[in-house]
């Protein structure tokens, strides 16, 4: 039996990622708040690393919160320099007689604030607020159990599957025969390849647990004969030769940069001379200073992971250091970008 022909919805999904995102927007103003952020900037801009400094802040937390504030129309960036908007001004200054924060205090949600306002310190002072992020350790680790398996490959299949069927249909996967799709949860972007391209043939490499829930989102498009799973640890264990392309839809953001360097070299090493990567993610403007779903994403980076949302100029300086060239990027669909380089 062929496999099911699937095609795009008829409008793409960034409604739906900013309505998921909108919850970030209150916290990271009412932390700003809490910090002193608009009261710091009253006397005028600042260099982002002078904020931060001043605020005691790390350089991921200085850089996601700054992103946001500025996406949502709360600073503006100026030659490097950070300064408050006539918004933030008129109605975020304490001494202010039109201030707004008892009604943002008021009515913020206090969990994300608090989880916010907890990443930010646990990022600059390591010594006194460790990492015990149970599922932080869990995944980097390897060790995850079925259900806990099941659930996040769920959650990360609703968000990424539309974006999978976009990737598939722009041509940037021509030529591609064997793909491996590393850390690909569902296999969702293997399974649109696959349907898209009777030709390829796709493998994901996940945690064991994953694969399981994998092999069951292949089955229901039956395309259990081109796409299959490797269980594998992608930091600790080796990975298998014989592919053209390796592929990390939403894989780089989730961990530091010692990490992120360690997958790019592995995947060099694995591919052929000519073999070419593809990272799937929403990318930061090269000032990161937004666009505003970048922005927000890196937040949730910050307080669920250990990375953040990367620009075009991070990403290629990183792909060059593991020695693939020629690296580029186009929109893919909704909020995504398709980045891709190749081994010389």
């Amino acid at each position: 039996m062929s496999p099911p022909r699937l095609e795009l919805p008829t409008t793409d999904d960034r409604l739906l990622w900013d309505i998921w995102q909108s919850r970030w927007r209150l916290p990271a103003t009412t932390v700003a708040l809490e910090l002193g952020l608009f009261r710091l900037l009253a006397d005028g801009p600042l260099l982002g690393d002078a904020i931060g400094a001043r605020l005691g802040l790390g350089p991921r937390g200085t850089e996601a919160l700054l992103a946001a504030l500025t996406s949502l129309g709360l600073l503006v960036r100026q030659g490097g320099r950070f300064g408050a908007t006539d918004a933030a001004r008129q109605f975020l200054l304490p001494e202010s007689p039109f201030f707004w924060g008892p009604m943002l205090r008021g009515r913020a949600d206090q969990g994300l604030h608090q989880d916010l306002l907890a990443a930010l310190r646990r990022e600059a002072h390591p010594e006194a607020a460790p990492d015990t992020r149970e599922q932080v350790q869990a995944w980097a680790a390897g060790q995850i159990d079925d259900e806990r398996a099941r659930a996040t490959t769920a959650r990360m299949h609703a968000h990424s599957f539309p974006a999978a069927l976009g990737a598939a249909r722009t041509g940037a996967f021509a030529g591609v025969t064997r793909l491996l799709d590393v850390g690909g949860g569902s296999g969702c972007f293997a399974i649109a390849l696959a349907l898209r391209d009777p030709a390829v043939r796709c493998t994901v490499l996940e945690l064991a647990p994953v694969c399981r829930v994998a092999e069951e989102y292949v089955a229901r498009f039956g395309l259990a004969a081109r796409v299959d799973t490797l269980a594998a640890n992608m930091f600790a264990d080796a990975w298998p030769r014989g592919y053209d392309a390796c592929f990390f839809g939403n894989v780089f953001h989730d961990w530091d940069a010692e990490r992120r360097a360690v997958l790019a070299r592995k995947a060099y090493d694995a591919l052929p001379p000519g073999g070419r990567i593809y990272l799937y993610e929403l990318l930061l403007a090269d000032t990161r200073d937004g666009p505003l779903p970048a922005a927000l994403f890196s937040l949730n980076m910050l307080v669920n992971n250990t990375g953040k949302q990367l620009s075009l100029d991070e990403l290629a300086r990183l792909l060059t250091g593991a020695g693939f060239a020629d690296v580029r990027a186009t929109h893919s669909y909704g909020h995504y970008s398709l980045v891709e380089a190749r081994r010389p």
